[in-house]
C-alpha cells in the first residue's frame, strides 16, 4: 500500500470520527438544555408553592399578634381605670 493512500485513508477515518463525536456533543447538549428547561419549571412551582404557604402564615401570624396587642390594650386600660377609681376591681 502506498503511504499517501493511508494517509488519507486515516484522515478520512478521523474525519467521520469527528463528525460522529459532533453530532453526539450537540444531541447531548440539546438533552442538558431540556434538563435545565424542567429544572428551571420544578424551581419556579416551588417558588410558587413556597409564596402561596407563606401568605396564610403571615396573616394568621398578624391576626395573632394584633389580638395580643388588643388584649395588652384591654389590661392597660382596665389598670388605669382601677388607678383612677383608688380602687381594686377583679382583673
Amino acid at each position: 500500500m502506498d503511504t499517501q493512500f493511508l494517509l488519507v485513508l486515516i484522515i478520512g477515518l478521523l474525519t467521520v470520527n469527528l463528525l460522529f463525536v459532533g453530532v453526539y456533543i450537540v444531541l447531548v447538549l440539546k438533552e442538558v438544555r431540556n434538563s435545565i428547561a424542567k429544572l428551571n419549571e420544578i424551581l419556579e412551582t416551588a417558588n410558587q408553592l413556597t409564596r402561596s404557604l407563606a401568605a396564610p402564615v403571615i396573616t394568621a401570624a398578624g391576626t395573632l399578634e394584633a389580638f395580643i396587642r388588643g388584649m395588652k390594650a384591654v389590661r392597660t386600660l382596665k389598670a388605669r381605670r382601677v388607678s383612677e377609681k383608688g380602687g381594686q376591681e377583679n382583673v
